[in-house]
């Protein structure tokens, strides 16, 4: 039998009991599954041991009885075999190329065990990882392993310390004492640890006796590690069965594990590309032995793996994905000339997601746990996104990354995904802040359970992330009128009424000009507009942010269209088609253009004229507000050389 160790109940102190804990992991829209996988595999990742090709983690379905258990556990013994049946399941989560749980559980001296994997794991609560670029922060996330069962958790470990192996086993509870119904009665707080006791009384011990630590696993029909092998094994008895009683548990089981293995972790898994680009492991895993994607991915997850590879190698490596670089206009970066990360994109069809006979396979968002997401006509939009670690942070479906116009082939899905230059150091400014590089920012703006990104007071990288990336897409999907000569247009992607879109609007049209260089523009690049952001901030106004690029010695016009059914109309040709009677609908409002004093700028109506007056080309960044006075229309800006004389006031 384990000794047992209870939390003390010290009202003075600020301590949280076992409610408090459980509850803090602070996500109740995730399945449980998910969370257990995103944590574990984390961790696991965390720990891997420098210079090793593949991390390996098992999660291992195992059926046991109850009363070979049950006498381990000091003081719950007769709860455990009064509550539960003779067989019961158990989840265990074990991984290899891993250093274990390290560290000092001797030491006196807080700092010195608050650096202990041993420690934090077992005793801390909110204990952050410390390894730069490693997944986890809060320390909150293995809270998801006591919600998995009765709270009951056992913790299994073999490191090598100075050449010679050494095992621990330690187990713990956690549960919340408010509902009445705890396994350990006499516990105010529902926290509780079992292991051994050495001299001191008070201080409770790892098991490390082999032969213990073995008897012990075996009543669970688990294996110790063998030969060179370390690593960590989270052991949770006693599982919850949340399936129906036709459902086979074991296979049922096994199936979510995979699922949200692939969901999550598709960047990193069996992806040789991860492992070439950061010099780091790959994932190899497994469930009860058997490899998470021995066939193969589902082609959803072999789209977002691939488009994942394409981002952290700054190029497409499939033909359909189109991968371009994201730098800001006023760089966070101590080197400016750095992107902070590239983005990614395809059409996907249900016949390429092999949803239709002969396959039928589920629908895509179904494998992304986006079922609540309308796509009854299969244009749903998904930008999935991730750090250093590989484990994608979210699938996001709204208008802060992605375009909410239908930009899209009908009947096609778009894809996406941005990764974030990691390395890239910040400036002085971010740094004075406590950041240092944007791995590190991006990992402290995280919940505990690192469900997505939210930026800190008064930084705004987060943000400049989403819109540039939004609005890289929208130009990708932007038309080239060939009527207008030079002009190079960008829709707004907003909609001011319910009047339906022209004819194709939102399809690709004239096809790109041929690919170059990567970080080239086209040599005969002329002058152009680019939509970065738009933002309605009223009901009959628009602001957006855009980005401008002139000729040297060049005077162009910035114009304000219509998009119709037949085509795009400017003041000018409104006028002559509707007479003076129907207003044109749009006007500027407001214009401001950066590093205004190198140019000249002529400001109009529905128009500005603006010319480069340097001897070089140049790029500038601007913001508008454009005021609409029919909201049936869909607004357009464009750029074109300035005729002689021509104003469009």
């Amino acid at each position: 039998m384990m000794k047992i160790k209870i939390a003390p109940n010290d009202p003075q102190s600020m301590s949280q009991d076992g409610d408090a804990i459980l509850r803090s992991l602070q996500n109740n829209s995730m399945p449980m599954i998910d969370l257990l996988v995103r944590e574990s595999l984390q961790n696991s990742l965390d720990a891997t041991k420098d210079n090793e090709e593949k991390t390996e983690v098992d999660y291992i379905v195992k059926s046991f009885k109850t009363k070979e258990l049950s006498p381990y556990f000091e003081k719950i013994t007769d709860e455990l075999n009064n509550r539960f049946d003779n067989e019961e399941y158990v989840l265990a989560i074990k991984d290899k190329y891993t250093y274990g749980l390290t560290g000092d559980y001797l030491s006196n001296d807080a700092k010195e065990l608050d650096s202990s994997n041993f420690h934090k794991l077992v005793f801390g609560i909110g204990k952050n990882q410390q390894k730069e670029g490693a997944g986890g922060s809060w320390g909150l996330g293995k809270t998801s392993y006591f919600r998995m069962g009765t709270g009951l958790v056992i913790y299994y470990t073999r490191i090598k310390i100075n050449g010679n192996y050494e095992e621990r086993l330690v187990a713990s509870l956690i549960e919340s004492p408010k509902k009445g119904n705890q396994l350990l009665k006499e516990s105010d707080r529902g926290i509780a640890w079992w292991g051994t006791y050495g001299e001191d009384e008070e201080r409770l011990l790892p098991i490390t006796d082999s032969d213990q630590i073995e008897k012990l696993l075996s009543t669970l029909n688990l294996d110790r590690y063998k030969e060179d092998e370390t690593g960590t094994t989270i052991i949770i008895p006693f599982l919850k069965n949340s399936y129906d009683n036709t459902s086979n548990f074991i296979e049922s089981i096994e199936d979510d594990l995979k699922l949200a293995v692939k969901r999550w972790y598709s960047p990193r898994l069996n992806n040789k590309t991860y492992a070439k680009e950061f010099n780091a492991s790959y994932l190899s895993c497994f469930v009860n032995n058997i490899e998470v994607n021995q066939l193969g991915f589902e082609p959803i997850f072999k789209y977002f793996q691939d488009l994942y590879s394409s981002s952290l190698k700054g190029e497409s490596i499939r033909e359909g994905i189109i991968t371009e670089k994201v730098v800001f206009p006023r760089s966070p970066l101590l080197d400016s000339g750095q992107s902070v990360g590239y983005v990614s994109f395809i059409e996907v069809d249900e016949h390429m997601l092999e949803s239709l006979p002969p396959y039928n396979r589920d629908k895509g968002l179904n494998y992304l746990n986006l079922k609540h997401v309308n796509n009854e006509n299969h244009n749903a939009k998904v930008m999935a996104y991730c750090r250093k670690p590989g484990m994608i942070v979210e699938y996001s479906t709204g208008s802060e990354w992605l375009p909410a116009a239908p930009i899209q082939k009908e009947n096609h899905m778009l894809l996406a995904f941005f990764v974030p230059n990691s390395q890239a150091e910040l400036n002085e400014k971010y740094k004075k802040m406590g950041y240092k590089d944007i791995e590190s920012y991006l990992r402290a703006t995280e919940n505990a359970d690192h469900a997505n990104w939210t930026d800190a007071d008064k930084v705004g990288i987060i943000n400049r992330m989403k819109k540039i990336s939004k609005g890289i897409i929208e130009n990708a999907y932007q038309e080239v009128d060939s009527n207008l000569g030079r002009t190079m247009t960008s829709g707004l992607a907003r909609k001011f009424g319910s009047l339906l879109p022209p004819k194709n609007y939102g399809k690709i049209g004239t096809p790109p000009q041929p690919a170059v260089e990567k970080g080239e523009k086209p040599k005969n690049r002329k002058v152009d507009i680019s939509v970065i952001n738009s933002n309605p901030i009223s009901t009959n106004e628009v602001e957006i942010d855009f980005e401008l690029h002139l000729k040297k010695n060049v005077k162009s016009t910035v114009f304000l269209q219509v998009l119709t059914q037949d085509q795009r109309m400017d003041s000018l040709s409104w006028s002559k088609a509707m007479g003076d009677d129907i207003k044109f609908p749009f006007q500027f409002e407001i214009i401001e253009i950066e590093e205004a004093n190198q140019l000249d700028i002529e400001q109009f109506k529905y128009s500005f004229n603006i010319k480069n007056e340097i001897e070089h080309d140049m790029n500038v960044q601007g913001r508008a507000i454009i005021k609409s006075f029919d909201n049936i229309y869909i607004p357009s800006i464009a750029i074109r050389n300035t005729k002689q004389s021509e104003e469009m006031n």
